[in-house]
């Protein structure tokens, strides 16, 4: 069964050349994110004479290099494939910056074998999308291996808006948006790198559809996103899953009973796990390839505020463990699937968390993207980051977005900027 394929494209042109409709400000902030396999770029402007050498001190040893001036006639012959594997390989600022040298250099962003060279090419990192602000109608994105924080207008992710929406998923350099009130049948899916935009099909009939999670396979540039009933009737979990190879919508299979979903997946595998509470508490996933739900026979302890996380190809569950109905410590746990039951890996130590939970409210929000995790309180403006890889802890910088923060306006959601993610 699928839905009506009558979706729209839309593609914004850009109205400064080389910088992809981004305002100076957003073009200086995209700059600060440059991030080569993992580690930090160091930006800095060399300044020299046409033909000379100019000087450059080394930002980690503080020596003095040389750097020597390129041969133009050399580069001038180069073949443009090795141009493209070298646009492709350049920081995403600079990419947008050299946008302006020439026309094919402009439009290259519409190129296939381009796209396809980038698609080979390693994340230059992530943000955290972490606050939204409707009246000054900016996101806050916290940049963690440069540790700050950068404005980024909604006008950046959704170019052309359909619909009143809000973001609701993100996937392989893509953000997905759902429509609000009457439109929340409606879809629409943006590249903010690439300036394009899809407005997807309306979705099959489903009393407040809540949008589970989205799927990239950047192997052959297609997307699936997981949808269920917000409220469910019956008794069975039913689904309907949007497929952009067809444009389309359709069902996929029940779960025979009635769970209610935790907000938060971890894609591992092919399959997209999530978690369920109340009486039927346990870990659901869903074959992403076979549209199929399973139930894990996971032993459970009693935990608050569980949130899933994959990494690096391992499902784990962020927690808080109660005494007498108070919040006295956060884990992360680990799953072992041939012994079906939880590990404990970490526990975020006591000065941490005697810092983060000074009120009595007690309830925290977490995010996660690759090896980070970060942690916030509900009722304070203080921000907690882990670094799983390095096992290493930090407090975030203020962020000015949140001085009045209210629920809704929590996001939480990781962007990787892709050049080469389609919609």
């Amino acid at each position: 069964m699928s839905g009506d394929n009558s979706g729209d494209d839309c593609m914004e042109t850009d109205p400064v050349p080389g910088y992809g409709g981004c305002s100076s400000d957003l073009v200086r902030s995209l700059a600060s994110l440059s991030v080569v396999n993992g580690s930090r770029k160091h930006t800095g402007v060399e300044k020299g004479e046409r033909g000379k050498a100019s000087l450059n001190l080394h930002p980690c040893s503080g020596r003095r290099e040389t750097v020597e001036p390129l041969d133009e006639e050399l580069w001038s012959s180069l073949p443009e494939h090795l141009h493209d594997i070298i646009l492709a390989w350049l920081p995403l600022p600079s990419f947008f910056r050299l946008r302006c040298v020439c026309k094919r250099w402009n439009d290259i962003i519409n190129v296939k074998s381009f796209l396809s060279v980038c698609s080979r090419v390693p994340s230059q990192g992530s943000l955290f999308l972490m606050f939204t602000d409707m009246l000054q109608q900016k996101f806050a994105a916290y940049d963690p291996t440069t540790q700050r924080w950068h404005m980024l207008p909604h006008s950046f992710f959704l170019p052309c808006p359909y619909f009143e929406s809000v973001l609701v998923a993100t996937a392989g350099g893509l953000l997905c948006f759902q429509g609000t009130g009457a439109q929340n049948r409606y879809l629409s899916v943006s590249n903010p790198m690439t300036r394009t935009q899809r407005k997807l099909p309306p979705m099959l009939n489903m009393k407040s559809p809540y949008v589970v999670g989205m799927v990239m396979d950047r192997e052959h540039q297609t997307y699936k996103i997981l949808v269920v009933p917000g409220h469910q009737d019956g008794d069975s979990l039913t689904s309907q899953v949007y497929d952009s190879r067809t444009n389309s919508w359709y069902m996929a299979s029940s779960l025979p009973r009635r769970v209610a979903l935790i907000t938060g997946t971890a894609f591992i595998n092919g399959y997209l796990y999530s978690m369920s509470f109340g009486a039927t508490a346990g870990v659901l996933a869903f074959d992403v390839h076979e549209g199929t739900w399973h139930e894990l026979k996971v032993r459970m302890s009693q935990v608050v505020c569980p949130q899933l996380i994959g990494h690096r190809g391992q499902l784990l569950m962020v927690g808080g463990v109660e005494e007498y109905g108070t919040l006295r410590s956060v884990h992360l746990w680990r799953l072992d699937m041939a012994r079906s039951e939880w590990l404990e890996v970490q526990c975020m130590p006591d000065t941490l968390f005697n810092t983060l939970f000074k009120s009595q409210h007690r309830h925290f929000l977490c995010f996660s993207h690759g090896d980070y995790v970060c942690f916030t309180e509900s009722s304070s403006r203080e921000m907690l980051m882990y670094d799983m890889y390095r096992n290493s802890w930090w407090w975030l910088p203020v962020c000015t977005l949140n001085s009045n923060l209210q629920a809704g306006s929590v996001l939480g959601f990781s962007f990787e900027p892709r050049l080469d993610a389609q919609v």
